[in-house]
């Protein structure tokens, strides 16, 4: 595998030559407003700016049907002035279809008719901000990085946007204060983009680059905002002092009584320029973070969970290294070898409980062509199998160069244990190449590749390293790729799902659209091959999965069938729960699973998906069903459940997982966000109660409430714990 890497070298150094001439951008220039405005954002400009306001040009279907005119026209009206960006959307519809059903902060809007834009305020085609408001009010924001390939939703800047349904559509009013945004002094131009979706006939149009192959997100398929000038963010500097109360009760403790418990923090950030960020974090508390979804874990290797905590979110795309499969921990056994750094080693255990983190500091900036991202942290200390773990820093450094379009090259070092005495450290170099236009319009190409190194104290050296390829287009995508693990290969501060392996992998997807009196919207096959061969011994997997057919109706119900034929050597065994055992050996076999999904325009949606067929040895059946209903834009309920019977020669294995999730939206600023979760393996229940009450952006209050059960060999349910928390932080900005 090391020698393979070397063919691509002149690859590499040709890459950028084989690139053709981007197409001419749309552009527009924002109105310029003398001094500053005093705007009220409700959504129905009332300011006398927005009948001068230019209005970008008419946006462009790209489904149901690529180049279609839509159905009905979109107005985006732009304009700022010294402190903020506005931005006023005329959605033109018929209001009895118009759909206005979600105000949550940050939904995962699936439900709504909703726009979405996009800004690159550095016109470097590598990070952006995103923004998107629903016709019921909903706002939501992201930051964009890795040309836009990465998409982080947990990020929430500070800005302000409203929403309403009209006798025309519906309309939106938004400000985006340039203190939430950062760009570079002195250039006039960003990149943009739009988005319409309308769930009615579930059209999605866009105004630059309107085709199927290019992703909305693809920061080097924008159009251009002209003549950006005179803008400023003040100092700088926001200050966010917490305060949190709460009190807590563990009935296991042999005489239980509730602990009260206050605590105060300090958040800290600072642009000294518009380019550099640098944040300061003492006494951090997550109380607030949502909790983890339940998962079964049917395999070896470790589950990933995402990061959640906004201290590590906020410029999470500047630390984030290698080809985008390897985020998430995905690519079958191989698991995706690129993540060095995982923000999650960092305030947790290793059973996940909180560790308390005394104080942390990043810095990002973007000098030129360069981004610098470094991050150090101080963690309390803690107890790990009757040894006590003492205060230790962790952190991370990385550092990346952009050669133009989606080209880019860097470097990354992580220090720290988490777990261990001793010093840990895990350092390497990435590169990607690559142009939305490599082989001609519409027709993409890119190349990521490579390599890591660790090196712990008490342990040998390994490394992981590889490459993956991937080309794409309306019809046809391609994407291959190979890493290896090797055996020695401990990222302290990564994840890694599996070491010792070498992984590697095709897919081959085929996509055709009907047209718009066709029965079918959507229609795809794909094929997946992939080897996993261990380095050390003689275990190995070979899995073939094939998608023979995957559906989308006009309707937009779909329907999935795949088989998965798999031949797999275990040279150990391993507990597939506390009763169950794989033992070493040759397991062969194939898997079929169906997959059903209602559209979402229904006021009752959902999904189900059921898989049949051999398992180590034996055989297993698994089922899923996650209903929704939404009766109203005031309440959600959604439930899921998911059953798995795998039967062998011993013991069964015979687990269930339930969860509902019930969600109270009272207007765009107050939210009450219910999950209650079990699972039989662990015979335990959680539910999580969390009201969220923005005062205004930037001023969060929440009241969250954990509470636990137990009936590990009980016949009902006995309490747990309760813990009851009032957190309030204010951002102050100067």
């Amino acid at each position: 595998m090391r020698m393979a890497l070397r063919p691509a070298l002149p690859l590499l150094l040709c890459f950028p030559t084989l690139a053709t001439a981007l197409a001419q951008k749309p552009q527009v220039t924002p109105l310029r407003l003398d001094g500053t405005v005093d705007v009220t954002v409700d959504g129905q400009f009332t300011e006398a700016f927005w009948a001068q306001a230019p209005v970008i040009g008419s946006l462009t279907v790209t489904e149901p049907v690529e180049g279609a005119t839509p159905t009905h026209p979109t107005e985006v009206r732009l304009a700022y002035d010294e402190e903020n960006f506005y931005v006023g959307i005329t959605c033109f519809d018929d209001p009895a279809e118009v759909r206005a059903r979600q105000m949550d902060r940050d939904a995962n809007v699936r439900y709504d008719d909703v726009v979405e834009i996009w800004f690159d305020t550095f016109a470097s085609e590598r990070f952006g901000f995103w923004f998107q408001i629903t016709a019921g009010g909903s706002r939501g924001d992201a930051l964009l990085a890795d040309s836009g390939s990465s998409f982080n939703k947990s990020w929430d800047g500070i800005w302000y946007g409203r929403s309403q349904v009209t006798d025309q559509g519906w309309q939106a009013e938004l400000e985006l204060p340039f203190k939430t945004l950062a760009f570079r002094e002195g250039s006039e131009v960003w990149g943009f983009n739009v988005r319409r979706k309308r769930i009615a006939n579930g059209e999605d149009a866009r105004w630059a680059s309107p085709k199927v192959a290019y992703s909305f997100f693809s920061l080097a398929e924008g159009g251009l905002l002209s003549g950006m000038t005179g803008m400023r963010q003040g100092m700088g500097l926001d200050v966010t002092p917490y305060a949190k109360a709460g009190v807590r009760k563990d009935h296991e403790l042999t005489n239980p009584d509730y602990a009260d418990d206050f605590d105060a923090g300090l958040d800290v950030a600072w642009r000294p320029t518009p380019s550099m960020n640098v944040r300061l974090t003492t006494n951090t508390d997550f109380a607030e973070t949502e909790v983890d979804d339940r998962q079964v874990n049917l395999s070896r290797f470790p589950l990933f969970f995402p990061e959640k905590r906004d201290f590590f979110l906020e410029d999470a795309g500047m630390f984030e290294f290698g080809p985008a499969s390897g985020r998430g921990g995905g690519g079958g056994s191989g698991g995706g070898a690129a993540r060095p750094f995982f923000s999650r080693t960092i305030g947790r255990d290793a059973d996940g409980n909180a560790v308390p983190i005394l104080a942390g500091l990043k810095f990002t900036g973007r000098m030129g062509d360069w981004n610098v991202g470094i991050l150090e942290t101080r963690v309390d200390g803690y107890t790990l199998d009757d040894d006590a773990v003492g205060e230790r820093s962790l952190g991370v450094v990385r550092v990346s160069r952009n050669f133009g379009g989606e080209n880019s090259a860097g470097v990354i070092l992580t220090h720290g244990n988490p777990e261990e005495d001793g010093t840990a450290a895990t350092y390497g170099a990435d590169f990607r190449v690559g142009s939305t236009r490599l082989f001609g319009d519409g027709h993409s190409g890119s190349l990521w590749g490579f390599y890591l190194n660790t090196d712990n104290e008490g342990s040998p050296d390994g490394a992981s390293y590889g490459l993956k390829a991937q080309t794409r287009s309306a019809v046809w995508e391609h994407t291959a790729e190979a890493y290896v693990n090797e055996q020695n290969y401990d990222p302290r501060l990564g994840f890694v799902r599996r070491t010792g392996v070498e992984h590697y992998r095709y897919e081959l997807e085929f996509t055709h659209r009907g047209g718009p009196d066709d029965r079918f919207r959507i229609v795809e096959f794909q094929v997946a091959p992939h080897y996993d061969q261990d380095q050390t011994g003689f275990e190995d997997r070979f899995a073939l999965p094939v998608t023979w057919l995957n559906l989308q109706l006009q309707s937009e119900d779909s329907v999935s069938i795949e088989t998965e034929w798999f031949e797999e050597t275990l040279d150990e065994g391993f507990d597939l729960s506390d009763a169950v055992f794989v033992g070493p050996g040759d397991f062969d076999g194939v898997t079929h699973t169906l997959r059903l999904s209602a559209n979402e325009r229904r006021r009752v949606t959902g999904s189900a998906r059921i898989e049949v067929g051999d398992f180590y040895g034996g055989d297993i059946f698994r089922w899923s069903v996650e209903p929704k209903f939404i009766p109203s834009k005031y309440f959600a309920l959604g439930v899921g459940f998911e059953d798995i019977h795998a039967r062998f020669d011993g013991p069964d294995l015979n687990t269930q997982v339930f969860s509902t999730d019930l969600d109270f939206t009272f207007n765009p600023d107050l939210s009450l966000r219910n999950v209650l979760q079990y699972d039989t393996d662990s015979e335990d229940m959680a539910w999580q109660s969390r009201l969220h009450w923005i005062l205004s952006p930037g001023q969060d209050l929440f009241l969250v409430g954990l509470f636990g059960w137990d009936r590990t060999n009980r016949d009902s349910f006995q309490r747990l714990n309760e813990e009851l928390v009032v957190k309030l932080s204010y951002t102050l900005r100067f």
